[in-house]
C-alpha cells in the first residue's frame, strides 16, 4: 500500500500545474502548484497540470488524487515543498524530472520524483495510467 501511494504521489506530482488562466513558467513551479492543488482538494486544477486528457482516465485520476489528499490530511497537511533538484538530459529540453521533498505538518517527509514534459509551450506532469 505504501509503495502504491508513493507511485500515486509521483504520478500526481508529474501533473502540469498550468491552468486555463495561468501558465507555469518552470518544471519546479509546476510540481509545487500540483501538490498544493491536491492538498486543497482542487483535483480539476491538479489534473490541469498533467498530460491526461481522456475523460475515463480523468475519473480514475480523481479517485487516486482523493486518496492522496486524504493521506496528506492525515499527516496534518503540507508544511513545505522543497525542490531538491532537476534531472534531465542537456540535449532534451522537452523532458525533465523534478525531485521534491514534501514535508508534512506531522514532521514526516517524503521524496517524490515527477516526470515532466513540455506540451504546447508549458510544463505538464507526464502521467500514464496504463498498467505495466
Amino acid at each position: 500500500m505504501k509503495h502504491t501511494l508513493q507511485i500515486i504521489f509521483v504520478a500526481i506530482v508529474s501533473l502540469s500545474l498550468a491552468t486555463a488562466c495561468s501558465v507555469t513558467s518552470s518544471p519546479r513551479s509546476t510540481a509545487k502548484h500540483f501538490y498544493k492543488s491536491i492538498e486543497k482538494g482542487d483535483f480539476d486544477k491538479a489534473l490541469s497540470y498533467t498530460t491526461l486528457e481522456a475523460e475515463a482516465d480523468a475519473e480514475i485520476y480523481h479517485a487516486i488524487m482523493q486518496k492522496v489528499s486524504t493521506s496528506i490530511k492525515e499527516k496534518g497537511g503540507i508544511k513545505k515543498i522543497e525542490i531538491l533538484r532537476e534531472e534531465g538530459d542537456e540535449e532534451d529540453l522537452e523532458h525533465t524530472t523534478v525531485v521534491a521533498q514534501i514535508t508534512f505538518n506531522d514532521g514526516s517527509s517524503q521524496e517524490e520524483y515527477c516526470d515532466l514534459i513540455k506540451q504546447d509551450g508549458k510544463w505538464a506532469i507526464d502521467v500514464s495510467l496504463d498498467s505495466k
